[in-house]
């Protein structure tokens, strides 16, 4: 278990991270700043970090609910991206590589918790 006062910084980190993603994602497509050459894996690196953060700062909290949050999240960023005035696209694909990316982490937070507890 991390320590409250870490898991209090690690939550702080979290809602900065979300909004710094979120800022990102609904910037004009010609300021976007790309951590890689597809848009695809950038959906992935926020998704991890996303989940990763969220693990840390709400350890009690079950595999499910992050989940349904971080994958209204990403809906949110493509509902958003589907207004005309962004001047963004809205893709299935990207709510997909976030779901993914979500699932996956998730996947090993449940394995190594399983493994400890052996």
């Amino acid at each position: 278990m991390i320590s409250l006062p870490l898991q209090s910084f690690i939550k702080v980190i979290f809602w900065l991270t979300l909004l710094a993603a979120y800022g990102l994602a609904i910037m004009p497509a010609a300021d976007t700043i790309h951590l890689a050459p597809s848009d695809k894996i950038d959906h992935i690196i926020a998704f991890v970090t996303l989940t990763i953060l969220a693990c840390l700062g709400w350890q009690k909290t079950r595999s499910f609910k992050i989940a349904v949050g971080l994958g209204l999240f990403g809906a949110l960023i493509e509902l958003t991206q589907a207004i005309p005035f962004i001047h963004r696209d809205a893709e299935l694909a990207d709510w997909l590589a976030d779901i993914s990316a979500v699932l996956f982490v998730l996947l090993v937070r449940n394995a190594i918790k399983r493994f400890m507890v052996q």
